[in-house]
């Protein structure tokens, strides 16, 4: 069985071509839960975890176009869509438009999908699971989400998701690994990103106590794995506490800031950690002065 981020980007790029080639565009909870558990050899409850973590990653969007309803044995309906402008707009749209048809066909009347969910939306339950119901949820839904992606673009980048998924399965010991084939060419080259992609990634578990950590890989390595997460207060506690204070270790911190500070006009994301990496770097190298003025102290 594969390992849970894996499985969990299969099942994004399953919503993904569902809504962008399927037949019903929009998958739910009652017609896809059992084809995805098929699909990846588990149970709807271990699918539905994966659905959960995909929605905290902003992978995807949850929309509930039924309420549960106990008294008339409802058990309620979710319906998933992948966190992309193009794509929500083209749902919106044909959301909007099955919307004016419906109720066009229950009132002999036409109206735009803005006068209808001004007008029904406050009085939803009593169109729960109901297609009219169904409709209304989803433009209204649509609608915010699409709002969401414009104004909270920073947190729908791919990086941004990345970095949110293996945080989300950080216990799991195969995180990095399962992760580097999604990673962009952009990404993997070195020359771009301060942070390189960490091909050869060890399988064991990075252990929160930097010691036991460092017995297992590399400080560089450890390292890297925190830039890659934007952690720069997470390595310049390192520096305080003295974990981090040999010369090559303090350099290569250095470096690789100047490294990412220089790409800052082709990386949107690294702008905004820009006050971080400069007060980083410039404590980083007075402990490097510091230490190489002990060097010359004790030469003489």
């Amino acid at each position: 069985m594969a390992g849970s981020i894996k499985a969990c980007l299969e099942l994004a790029d399953s919503i993904k071509k569902e809504n962008l080639e399927g037949r019903e565009k929009i998958p739910t909870s009652d017609t896809h839960l059992r084809i995805w558990a098929g699909q990846f050899g588990r149970s709807e409850e271990d699918v539905r975890k994966l659905l959960n973590a995909l929605k905290d990653s902003h992978y995807i969007f949850v929309v509930n176009i039924v309420a549960p309803d106990p008294n008339l044995f409802v058990y309620g309906e979710e319906a998933y869509f992948y966190t992309d402008n193009s794509i929500v707009g083209e749902l919106k749209r044909n959301a909007e438009e099955t919307l004016e048809k419906l109720y066009e066909s229950s009132n002999y009347k036409r109206k735009s999908s803005f006068q209808i969910t001004r007008e029904l939306f406050p009085k939803i339950k009593e169109f729960n699971n109901t297609p009219l119901g169904r409709a209304i949820n989803l433009v209204v839904m649509l609608e915010e989400y699409s709002r969401i992606l414009t104004t909270s673009s920073f947190e729908y980048t791919d990086q941004w998701r990345r970095n949110k998924l293996q945080e989300i399965f950080r216990d799991e010991a195969n995180s990095v690994d399962e992760m580097a084939p999604y990673l962009n060419q952009r990404e993997q080259d070195a020359s771009k990103r301060a942070t390189d992609q960490l091909k050869e990634a060890p399988k064991e578990k990075i252990d929160q106590n930097w010691v036991k950590a460092t017995q297992n890989f590399s400080a560089e390595f450890l390292i890297r794995v925190h830039f890659r997460k934007y952690e720069f207060d997470v390595i310049k506690k390192l520096i305080q506490t003295g974990k981090l204070k040999e010369e090559k270790d303090l350099k290569f911190v250095r470096d690789t800031l100047q490294t990412m500070e220089g790409r800052m006009s082709e990386d949107g994301l690294l702008r905004r950690y820009a006050e971080e990496m400069t007060d980083l770097r410039r404590y980083c190298q007075a402990k490097l002065n510091m230490l190489r003025q002990g060097i010359v102290s004790k030469g003489r």
